[in-house]
């Protein structure tokens, strides 16, 4: 979403950028930006410069409502830097118009040829997934490998876990180069060793220079340690009870979590639709017969779960695997 604010404010002219979607809209001066690309008759740019924020986020929305996005949010909600809102009020603006050009027979040829490592990538969106679910203010990671090296990234998932870990006197906010990238990454290191994670053989060197293994083992603990703290004392028993007991009716009862019915990802979407219903289209929903109805229903299920502010745990490959942890 921050990535295709960034397109239309481009095309609009505007240098300015946005890197989050909390305090960064909270002007409204993008998002009036891009709904003028989207449709620049029915989404003026009048009221861009009302020194009333409130009264400006008013007029924006307005001009969202004529474009046919729903009415979900008020003005104080865009002044205020609500991100869960903003972001579910982006999502749909780009679900009603996106405003994308459609690849050219070359570029679609070129994004499917693609080599990837099916493991290593399916490892690497599974954290990617956990850390910009946590919900930490202007976090948002593209890339796990890149975008941890400078300690950074590291440092703030570490805090959201545990926030007495982190020295944050010794942080870089902002390192522009590898010593002080290192010195992050040791602080990082250390903050794990106040988490009791097992980390040897891991320097902050090996985070610095992107070295796979030693990042992998690493966060992977952090997901341990999260899943561990969120859970509580509650065992696999528990929460199959818990599932159950929230979805009864509605979709087949489990047995455990290595039960196959859990391939359709129904129940999933049934325990979302349990905590919020209107956060479920039923239209999206498929009887999960196929391999590719079960896939997509993996992959709405997720995408409801983050919506609704979840912290994931997997991919969608988890799912119609089974993968019981």
């Amino acid at each position: 979403m921050i990535r295709w604010i960034n397109y239309h404010l481009g095309k609009a002219g505007q240098t300015r950028k946005v890197t989050n979607l909390g305090k960064d809209l909270s002007d409204s001066f993008a998002l009036f930006h891009v709904l003028n690309q989207l449709d620049n008759e029915k989404c003026p740019l009048d009221g861009i410069d009302d020194e009333d924020l409130e009264k400006r986020a008013e007029k924006m929305i307005c001009n969202s409502l004529a474009l046919g996005v729903p009415d979900l949010l008020r003005p104080k909600d865009i002044t205020t830097s609500n991100t869960k809102i903003n972001t579910l009020f982006v999502s749909y603006i780009f679900n009603t118009k996106h405003g994308l050009e459609e690849l050219t027979a070359e570029e679609y040829e070129a994004a499917g040829m693609i080599d990837d490592d099916v493991e290593g990538s399916r490892e690497e969106r599974t954290f990617r997934f956990f850390i910009n679910s946590l919900g930490i203010e202007d976090l948002y990671i593209n890339d796990l490998y890149d975008d941890c090296r400078d300690g950074l990234v590291l440092a703030k998932v570490c805090d959201k876990i545990d926030p007495t870990s982190v020295d944050w006197k010794k942080i870089d906010k902002k390192p522009d180069n590898d010593f002080k990238k290192n010195i992050n990454n040791n602080t990082v290191i250390e903050a794990g060793k106040n988490m009791k994670l097992k980390l040897i053989g891991i320097g902050g060197v090996d985070l610095t220079k992107g070295e796979k293994k030693s990042l992998l083992a690493l966060v992977w603990q952090l997901v341990r340690l999260y899943y561990l703290k969120l859970i509580g004392d509650k065992k696999e028993e528990d929460l199959v009870k818990w599932a159950n007991d929230t979805t009864e009716g509605k979709c087949t009862s489990i047995k455990d979590f290595k039960d196959k019915s859990l391939s359709d990802a129904k129940m999933m979407i049934h325990v979302c639709a349990a905590i919020e219903p209107r956060a479920v289209n039923w239209d999206l929903v498929t009887e999960g017969e196929t391999d590719d109805d079960k896939m997509n229903n993996a992959k709405y299920a997720i995408s409801v779960a983050r919506k609704l502010g979840a912290v994931i745990f997997c991919v969608w490959e988890d799912i119609l695997a089974v993968n019981p942890k």
